[in-house]
């Protein structure tokens, strides 16, 4: 690891911390390869330690917070992965690549509560519309899912702003219903939208990595987007495969226990056949 690398980091400072961020770091020291898996609630428990000292001990090394911090041992893990293989052929990268995500997707298939699909399916089959929030990278799933949504016959909200969702989950009623996704289920303003959702009477359904993450213990029903590599890949987890694949799941049950308005979706054929050669 080069000598930014976050293991040197700590390494460097150890003394500086106090007994208890030791404790923290020793078992980042000896396990950096399962804590780039954990949550700082995982990584307390493992640790013996409070969640706070988690956060304080990555602020003392020089990081925002656990998220930052384990972003950047992720991205050390991903480089020492590389040096390790060396050089490697290119057929061998795409064949790799399709049969690393194959495996996920299947894996994806066993882990997902097949009873919270059933239930999400059924809430958004009956709301009057569904509003969508995201931020950051998720906000392309939350793009394709409100498309989706809108193909199938269900009325979708979804803006990438956080005043402006935050806006008209306001204006919500409770025939309404939120879908929010966020691959750590920590992000601050989706938390908000949720939090407001739920006062004014909206069902919540999230897409999510962790089911005991904040976004996870506020919704309704949980639909787990965590694909397994293994341990974590700094590249590889950073793709919205897995959400997309729960997206497309969830509209597969809906079509088929929808009957969508023929007519309505033919005119919509149409009027798209027109940009088409």
């Amino acid at each position: 690891m080069g000598e930014d690398s976050v293991i040197n980091m700590l390494q460097k400072i150890y003394g500086e911390f106090s007994p208890m961020e030791k404790k923290a770091a020793n078992y980042i020291l000896r396990y950096p390869d399962m804590v780039v898996e954990y949550t700082v609630k995982d990584l307390a428990k493992a640790s013996d330690v409070s969640e706070a000292t988690v956060v304080r001990m990555c602020k003392h090394a020089g990081y925002k917070g656990y998220w930052a911090f384990r972003t950047m041992l992720a991205r050390d893990m991903g480089t020492v992965k590389k040096e390790e293989k060396g050089s490697v052929d290119d057929d061998d990268v795409i064949r790799e690549f399709f049969q690393v995500y194959a495996e996920m997707i299947q894996t994806l298939g066993s882990k997902i509560s097949i009873e919270a699909m059933k239930e999400s399916a059924k809430i958004l089959d009956t709301c009057r519309q569904v509003y969508i929030i995201a931020a950051g990278d998720t906000g392309t799933v939350a793009k394709h899912l409100s498309f989706r949504l809108g193909r199938a016959g269900i009325r979708a909200i979804y803006n990438e702003l956080a005043d402006y969702y935050l806006n008209t989950i306001n204006l919500a009623d409770q025939e309404d219903a939120l879908i929010a996704i966020s691959k750590s289920g920590i992000t601050k303003t989706v938390l908000q939208g949720v939090e407001l959702a739920q006062k004014k009477g909206l069902q919540v359904i999230a897409i999510t990595e962790y089911e005991n993450s904040a976004l996870g213990e506020l919704a309704d029903y949980v639909l787990l987007c965590k694909g397994d590599f293994g341990r974590f890949d700094y590249y590889k987890n950073y793709s919205n495969l897995s959400a997309t694949a729960v997206v497309e799941a969830l509209i597969g049950l809906l079509e088929s226990r929808t009957k969508i308005i023929e007519k309505e979706m033919d005119t919509i054929e149409l009027m798209l056949s027109e940009a088409k050669l």
